[in-house]
């Protein structure tokens, strides 16, 4: 055990104690293009690209169409090109189109003849009731403006619960080596106080069953120390995960030394961290921002259900002219004027999308009270069990001071034979088991501090790198 306890100790330890694993070194490696982020990063790649594809609908294009006679009568064939181009504004559209046609066609087909040059046209197309306002088209390019949107919020979210669980393992990290620093030191010291009881055996100061009792007491806090070492080699391994880099292990096995008697001493807190804790709700939080952008996808839905119930009159004017040689017919310029109208008279699945959409917005808008509410009530809780761990460790503080007075006191009687082993000992584990409630009182005052962060969605990916690019700013508990 004394052979385990050296290997790990060396495992602890560093070459020169002042370069500790602090949060800043380890918030850096986490930072840095952690799958989890990256995930993150490509999903909002997706909804650009969403973005980009209901853009497209507006699109110009190119059409072309030809046919001709290879047998028969008739011998004529035709050729046209055809440039269109959708507008946002009343569903419009503009168009140019030239054709061409040579040779003879059937009656039935003389909308093909052009003059010898061909015939060029131009002419717009737009929605008068129905699609004027708004259209399928135009709800895709805002939903998808809006998801992207809400999906930024989300994002803040994923970011804030990964930071969350990142820091709570380093926190995890830090208590459990402060812990395996104590209980070393106590090894160490009945190690040490064995070889003593030993002699002292030897000469017949002390009964035989004295050094029994301690070296049952002595295996005791060797098992304790196994549990342990097991705890933060468990530790390491989860900020493994974190940190998505092996060459990072011997940095995190290297810190903080074992030499420290309280690795949580040296735990600083960045400013960054303490000036967004507070227990008030903001409208700008990324869960009740989703929410609000959802709200807006459903309104847009609305107006084209509202939309959707108005009758369709589309109108289309079209100028054309013939250029060249050929039949009087053609030759002046064209001006029509079309019109398109149709009545649903049973619109029984537009009133049905009408009223579906209306009970989403009514869920959704209590979906977001109960949120809000939910996370108000959530703060508060956690401002008061922040409240009460800074007072439970102030007087954790103070309960260390005087279970150590206890303790050396204890000590000088027993060096000077007015004290027994059993007492001694009972004086030991109280000190000791005062510094372990104040170190995980301290940590749990980070805790605290850290879920009240979470639950305003404060750890995002932007906010750590620039607390990170602040060079930490810390301030002490």
């Amino acid at each position: 055990m004394y052979k385990s306890l050296a290997f790990f100790a060396a495992l602890l330890s560093v070459s020169n104690p002042s370069k500790a694993f602090n949060l800043h070194e380890y918030l850096t490696l986490v930072a840095n293009n952690h799958p989890e982020i990256l995930a993150i990063d490509a999903t909002t790649g997706q909804y650009g690209a969403d973005i980009q594809y209901a853009d497209g609908a507006y699109d110009a294009k190119l059409d072309h169409n030809s046919f001709s006679r290879v047998t028969g009568y008739y011998d004529g064939l035709q050729a046209s090109q055809k440039f269109s181009k959708p507008l946002e504004a009343y569903n419009a559209e503009i168009f140019s189109e030239y054709r061409i046609s040579h040779g003879d066609f059937p009656v039935y087909e003389q909308e093909y003849a052009t003059l010898s040059g061909g015939e060029a046209s131009v002419g717009v197309k737009l929605s008068l009731l129905q699609g004027r306002d708004t259209d399928k088209k135009r709800t895709a390019m805002a939903s998808a403006r809006l998801k992207y949107k809400m999906w930024n919020e989300e994002a803040k979210l994923a970011q804030s619960e990964f930071y969350y669980a990142a820091i709570l393992a380093y926190l995890d990290w830090i208590e459990s080596v402060s812990y395996f620093n104590k209980i070393q030191q106590l090894v160490e010291v009945g190690i040490n106080r064995q070889e003593g009881m030993k002699r002292r055996v030897a000469e017949g100061d002390i009964a035989e069953i004295e050094l029994l009792e301690f070296e049952t007491r002595l295996l005791e806090r060797q098992s304790t120390f196994l549990s342990a070492e097991r705890n933060v080699q468990a530790n390491i391994q989860k900020l493994r995960y974190y940190m998505h880099s092996n060459a990072s292990v011997d940095d995190i096995q290297n810190a903080p030394s074992h030499n420290t008697t309280d690795s949580t001493t040296g735990m600083v807190w960045p400013n960054a961290f303490k000036s967004v804790i507070h227990g008030g709700v903001s409208t700008s939080h990324p869960a009740l921002a989703a929410k609000a952008y959802e709200m807006q996808e459903l309104k847009q839905k609305m107006r084209l259900a509202k939309v959707a119930l108005l009758p369709k009159l589309d109108v289309e004017a079209k100028l054309a002219r013939d250029i060249g040689s050929g039949p009087t017919s053609l030759q002046d310029t064209e001006a029509k004027i079309g019109l398109y109208f149709s009545v649903p008279f049973e619109r029984s699945q537009a009133k049905a999308k009408k009223s579906r959409t209306q009970f989403e917005i009514n869920a959704l808008e209590q979906k977001t009270n109960a949120l809000q509410g939910s996370i108000d009530a959530k703060l508060k809780e956690r401002l008061i069990n922040l409240t009460y761990a800074k007072r439970l460790h102030d007087m954790q503080k103070k309960q260390v001071v005087l279970s150590r007075k206890l303790f050396e006191q204890e000590q000088r009687q027993f060096e000077f034979g007015s004290s027994d082993f059993f007492m001694l000992n009972t004086r030991e584990v109280d000190a000791f088991q005062a510094e372990l409630k104040a170190m995980t009182a301290r940590i749990n005052v980070f805790r605290e501090e850290l879920a009240i962060m979470k639950l305003n969605a404060k750890l995002n990916h932007q906010f750590i790198q620039n607390t990170l690019l602040s060079k930490f700013t810390f301030s002490e508990k």
